[in-house]
């Protein structure tokens, strides 16, 4: 079996918590750090790009390395023209290093999105320490990029994820 395959089948997904490390640019007073609030019914309560000019994008510092299964978005709770059309997720132990985790869009609408991404290798389960957010089409013609809410959800257990950071850095 894999490193840390048995204890990880055991493990629970669980919330990961995180802080901004960096970013490309915020407009005004929609700062990076209101994604950390889920308020669907404050449109203030966002972090919106200075301009739709790439590249744009967020970095998310984990606690700890884990592995990173799922995002969640929030939204507003109306459609919105700054809502991400398209977007990318990268992940990894460094900034410099990192791997294409996701590749989509979120729908026009008021709904929370959850994604799967990409958490292995060769079967074997990676750990993430930063994930980066780059979004590159808004719904609305060249309006700059809005992220309202963001959830990180995967495994931190130590037991499960040393193995992995043992594998990952041979």
């Amino acid at each position: 079996m894999a490193a840390g395959g048995a204890v990880a089948a055991a493990s629970e997904c669980r919330l990961l918590p995180y802080a901004l490390h960096k970013w490309s640019s915020f407009s005004s007073t929609y700062l990076p750090e209101n994604i950390l609030v889920d308020k669907p019914n404050d449109q203030s309560s966002r972090w919106s790009s200075e301009s739709n000019y790439p590249p744009q994008y967020l970095v998310l510092k984990l606690e700890r390395p884990a592995i990173v299964q799922n995002i969640t978005f929030g939204k507003y709770e109306k459609t919105h023209v700054c809502n991400l059309k398209k977007f990318k997720v990268f992940g990894g132990m460094n900034e410099e290093n990192m791997t294409e985790l996701l590749s989509s869009g979120l729908k026009n609408d008021y709904n929370k999105e959850t994604f799967t991404l990409k958490h292995k290798i060769d079967e074997q389960m990676f750990p993430c320490r930063f994930i980066k957010i780059v979004p590159l089409l808004s719904w609305g013609p060249s309006f700059n990029f809005s992220i309202w809410y963001v959830e990180l959800s995967g495994i931190d257990d130590p037991d499960v994820v040393q193995p992995c950071l043992n594998w990952y850095s041979k």
